[in-house]
C-alpha cells in the first residue's frame, strides 16, 4: 500500500524536473510510490524497464515516469488489475492520449476537463462486487441451513 504517501497527480508530472534519468527514489518521491513497490512493477510491466548503471543501479528516463504515471492512473483511478492494467498498456494506452481523445469526443475537438468525470468502469466493478457479497451471503445461509 501507499503508507502516508499521497500519489501524485498528473499536474505533479509537469512539474518534474526535466533530466536524462532519474534515481529510483527521486521517481518515488515524484509518483508517490514506493521504491519497493517500484522494483514489484518491474516484473509485472515489461515496459517499465529502466536502464541499469554501474553496481546495477536504477536509472528512469522520462518516458519510464509517463509509464508509471499511467500505471497509477490505471491501478487506483480506474480500479484495474496488476494483470488488467498491464493488458492495457500492451494495448498501447496512455493516459494522456486518452483523456484527449475523451475530450475530443465530448466537445467536438476541445479538450474536456477530466477530474470530476465519473468512471463507468469503477462503478461497474462496485456494483457487480456488490452482487458478489449478497451471492456469498445467501450461500453461507443455505450452508448453515443443509449444516
Amino acid at each position: 500500500m501507499m503508507n502516508s504517501r499521497k500519489l501524485a497527480t498528473s499536474t505533479a508530472a509537469q512539474e518534474i524536473p526535466e533530466k536524462i534519468y532519474y534515481s529510483i527514489s527521486e521517481v518515488s518521491e515524484y509518483t508517490g510510490v514506493e521504491p519497493h513497490v517500484l522494483r514489484y512493477w518491474e516484473t509485472k510491466f515489461g515496459k517499465l524497464n529502466p536502464k541499469r548503471v554501474g553496481g546495477n543501479q536504477r536509472k528512469y528516463t522520462k518516458n519510464d515516469l509517463k509509464l508509471i504515471f499511467d500505471i497509477i492512473h490505471l491501478l487506483y483511478q480506474e480500479g484495474y488489475t496488476l494483470d488488467g492494467a498491464e493488458r492495457k498498456l500492451r494495448a498501447g494506452y496512455s493516459a494522456e492520449q486518452e483523456a484527449a481523445s475523451a475530450g475530443r469526443r465530448e466537445n467536438g475537438g476541445k479538450v474536456a476537463q477530466l477530474p470530476g468525470a465519473k468512471n463507468p468502469q469503477a462503478e461497474e466493478n462496485a456494483r457487480i462486487l456488490e452482487e458478489l457479497v449478497a451471492i456469498k451471503t445467501e450461500l453461507r445461509e443455505i450452508l448453515a441451513l443443509l449444516g
